[in-house]
Order: structure tokens, then sequence, then C-alpha cells
């Protein structure tokens, strides 16, 4: 009997080739003018999160024109001082919408649109949503200039494509016709043992080389001491005329000429993006993705699963296995071996008694701490110990668990300091949390387990004016800020008791403000964290 899972993978099959040609017939231009160098592409392994688009060199050039890449209108602007930092969104009639990030300045249009807001709202770091026939744009037409805004760690431009209902961003590699016939590469293979299903680990990483133009393994069959296990690899991808090593698109793995596992790297909803951490691991500066599923998941990149992925070897003969790679524009390599195992073991039998099934709502009470782990934030069943320590400190589960949502901690504190509730924060390993308290409890949201403590957060964000000998400018200013614990929430500054439009830059610790007011007298500044203590500094001009 087929199942679901097969029948999606037959029509996928069957149909991608339709596709393809919906997102080749959007009809987009690119949004920069020059030679396209994409130095990060869609689907590439970040911290914590995959990449959600391009990202087209500009270094070292700033204020390159960013152009709209079809008819639409502005249908969000967002500033920032980390992530996208100064970014703009262009819904189209097509159903899709472009995003451009990192920008150093709006387009003049849409910057005096937005300064007006800034001004009447009194908001530096702004999110507004305009209207179909507020700011419409044409294909071509400048919105904007690239810049190193937000979490930016140098000049570029990052762009994205979404689908406008469902806002997950596709892989824009599948719209433009990049030339490229530059085949993908493989450096490692990776073998995991799969015997016990609550300790996945890799056992071996077997470098790939070359021999003539064939993708070759320096042993041809690999002997394994069991007969569970699932293979993973490392490698890249590139474009004509690129150094730049980008991420692989495309992964089948075969099993005796039958597909057991299949994977592309598209359609990748924001709710997904920690699942980059069960999907790949990182280990002596190689990247490796797993070419296996976890017990739970919610993701559409697997188009097929046998298994989950992982085999099993009924027998001690040997076995042909293929890893097949393919780029964006179909560019393929593989590498063939074969495998056989010494031992017939099967899975291990499972005597752990989980207290969180990772496809269920937990919600673990004890007398001094509360957990509540929604379904799927766990890719597996896990036992999750909770318990205050002898140092009064909560301990959650294994730090070393990846989550792919965030839970809630609630700690029962046993005297807190009259009024300074408002400024209790949970700390974990550095991190700081700001939640809320109530009827002698503290609650937060965490997106990783380990042990937790409480304190207050009682002390003002610092301002930094910079010495210069330099005689000071009178029409602008720059300035360092910190905060010692829940970290910085707002800021604003006067001059003449007017105030004016300014930027923070998370990266830098930096606010930068060019003044309105023809001739400055007087300046203050308001710095405040994420707990409400407020610095303000007053200085003549």
């Amino acid at each position: 009997m087929i199942n679901f899972r097969t029948l999606f993978f037959l029509f996928f099959v069957c149909f991608s080739s339709d596709f393809y040609a919906q997102y080749n017939g959007l009809g987009f231009i690119y949004p920069l003018d020059r030679e396209v160098v994409v130095t990060g592409n869609y689907g590439e392994i970040r911290p914590n999160h995959f990449h959600a688009g391009l990202d087209f060199s500009t270094d070292p050039s700033l204020n390159l024109p960013i152009k709209s890449v079809a008819d639409g209108y502005v249908s969000r602007i967002k500033i920032g001082s980390g992530g996208y930092g100064r970014v703009l969104y262009v819904t189209h009639t097509n159903g899709y919408v472009s995003v451009y990030a990192h920008q150093k300045k709006y387009a003049q249009k849409i910057d005096e649109y937005i300064k007006k807001l800034q001004l009447e709202q009194k908001k530096n770091e702004i999110e507004v949503y305009p209207k179909a026939n507020e700011l419409s744009v044409k294909k071509g037409e400048v919105i904007g200039y690239t810049g190193n805004s937000g979490s930016s760690t140098g000049p570029h431009l990052h762009f994205e494509i979404r689908e406008e209902k469902s806002e997950i961003p596709i892989n824009p590699l599948l719209v433009y016709d990049v030339k490229d016939d530059v085949k993908p590469e493989l450096t490692h293979l990776a073998i995991y043992s799969t015997a016990d299903t609550n300790n996945i680990k890799r056992i071996s990483s077997v470098p790939v080389k070359y021999i003539g133009d064939k993708l070759s393994l320096p042993k041809y069959t690999q002997v394994l001491t069991e007969n569970t296990f699932a293979i993973g690899f490392a490698g890249f991808d590139r474009a004509n005329g690129s150094t730049n090593k980008n991420n692989i698109y495309e992964a089948k793995v075969l099993l005796d000429d039958k597909i057991i596992y299949h994977h592309q790297l598209n359609n990748i909803s924001f709710d997904n993006g920690r699942y980059v951490n069960v999907f790949s691991e990182k280990e002596g500066g190689v990247k490796f993705q797993k070419c296996f599923s976890p017990t739970c998941y919610d993701i559409a990149i697997y188009k097929s699963l046998i298994n989950g992925g992982k085999i099993v070897l009924n027998d001690t003969l040997s076995h042909k296995i293929s890893l097949q790679i393919n780029d964006e524009k179909g560019n393929k390599n593989a590498l063939t071996f074969f495998v056989k195992t010494k031992n017939l073991k099967g899975y291990a039998v499972n005597t752990i008694k989980h207290n969180v099934f990772c496809n269920q709502d937990a919600n673990i009470k004890k007398e001094d701490v509360e957990v509540f782990i929604k379904a799927g934030t766990l890719s597996a069943n896990a036992s999750v110990g909770v318990y205050i320590n002898k140092l009064g400190k909560a301990v959650v589960g294994n730090k070393d668990e990846d989550l792919l949502k965030a839970f809630t901690l609630s700690i029962k504190i046993p005297k807190a300091i009259p009024g300074k509730e408002n400024k209790m924060v949970l700390i974990n390993e550095g991190h700081c949390m700001v939640g809320t308290y109530e009827n002698g409890w503290l609650k937060a949201e965490s997106k990783s387990f380990g042990i937790f403590s409480y304190g207050y957060d009682t002390v003002a964000p610092t301002i930094v004016i910079p010495s210069s000998k330099k005689k000071a400018s009178t029409s602008s200013i720059k300035f360092k800020v910190a905060d010692n614990l829940s970290g910085i929430a707002d800021y604003h500054i006067y001059v003449n008791g007017v105030w004016q439009i300014a930027e923070y830059d998370a990266k830098s610790a930096t606010i930068s403000c060019n003044f309105s007011e023809a001739n400055p007298k007087t300046l203050k500044i308001e710095v405040t964290d994420k707990v409400g203590n407020k610095a303000v500094l007053n200085r003549e001009l």
C-alpha cells in the first residue's frame, strides 16, 4: 500500500518542472545593476537559522541603488538596530513579496514617508504597513541604497522572495536564470550510528576524493560494526566565476538503487529556523548535513523518507549506497560506495522513560518551579529533569538539547525585594531574559535548557560621548551606549527641546543623530533598558 508521503513524492517528481516554470515565470529583474555575485545562498547553515534568501556582494561599496524587481507597492517598512536593520517589503500582483534588507537609506519618497511617521510617533525603531495606494513602485524603480545596517557583518544586500499569504520565503535561485554549469562538490561523508534512537551520534567522517572527475572514498566498501546507521555529508556549491562556497540545494540517498531519502532546501518557514541545529552539525570547522530525520519534524524540505532515511541491514552482504547532490540549475554530482556490517544487532531496546514527548504539550510542575514545553519544541522524545539545585537555581533538562521553539519557565521567588519586582530577570549562562512577576512567581521564555538563576537589573545604561581634540560637531552626534544586563530597549535625543531622529547600531553599540535644528544649543539624551532603567545626559552645544 502506498502511503501519503510516497504519493506526495511521486506527485512532486512528476510535476516538479511545473513548479520551476511557475517560479521562472515571475518576471523579476535583479535588484542591483551590476554583475551578480552571490555570497550567501538560500538554505545556507547559519547560527540557529537557515539563510532565507540571497546575499548580493556590494563590498566595499555602500550606497548602490536598489531596484524593485517588479511593479508593486511598499507594504512594510521596518527600521531596527539588529536583524534586517533598515528593510523594505514590496508586494507584487503575482502573489509574492520581495524583501530588501540592511539598507543604508531609502529612496526619497519612502524616506520622507517614514521620517514623517517617526517624528509624529517619536519612534526611532519603527515598523509600519503602508496601504496599497500609498507607496506604489515600478519595476526597476530605485527604492533604496545598499548598506550595513542591522546584524549585517559587512556591506551587502540581503534579498528574499516570499509567498504573500504564507510569508514563507522561497529559493530565489529557482526564480533567476543564473549562469551556472558548475557541479556541487562533496568534501566529507559522515556515518551516524542510529542503533540507539535516544543517542544518534556520528561515528566516522571520511574525506571524499576525486579519481578523474568522479567522487570516491579511500575505501570503496565501508565495513561497519553495527547494522543500523544513516549518512550525512559536507560539501559546497559554486556558481560560474565565483570562488564563494555556497550551500548545496538538494540531496538524495539511494540504497541498492532505491531512494530512501530526499531533501530540497526550499519553502523553509521562519518558524522552522532553529531546525537547522537538528538538520546540521559543525565539527572542526566542517558543516555536516544529515540525510535522515528525527522522530518529530514539521518542515517542508523533505520530499521522500523511508524509515526517516535510517538504514537497517538484515544481512552481512555488501550493499550499494549512492549519495546524489544537485544545485538549483540541475548540475549534479554523485558518490557511490558499498557498505556491509559485521553484526546484526538491530535497534537497542529503549529502556528510558520519557516524560516529554515531542508531539505533545508537556507541563511539568514542582513546588518551586514549573515548565511548559509546547508540542514541536523537541525533535525527539526526551527525559527532561526539572528541579531546584542546592544553590537555589532552577535546572531544566540537558543544556545541549536542540530546541526548535522556546519553552516557558516559572520560578517561585521566596522573597522578592519590595518595589523591585519589575526589575527581575532570569539568567542562563550569561543570557538574560526579561519576564513577568506575578503572585510570587517569575515567568519568562527561553530557547535553551540549562541552569537558571534570577536577579535584579537596577542599573541604568551608560552613555559615553567620545572625547576628541577636534572641535565637536554642532550638527550631529555619535556616542556609545551599554547596559549591564537586560539590554537597550529605547533611546531619544532632543536638541533645543525638539525630538530628533536617531539610529542605533547594535553590533557597534553606537547611536548616531544628525540634528534637524538649524541653531542647536542644548542636547538631551535618554537611553532606557528593557526593565525601564533610564539614563539621562544633558549638555550645552
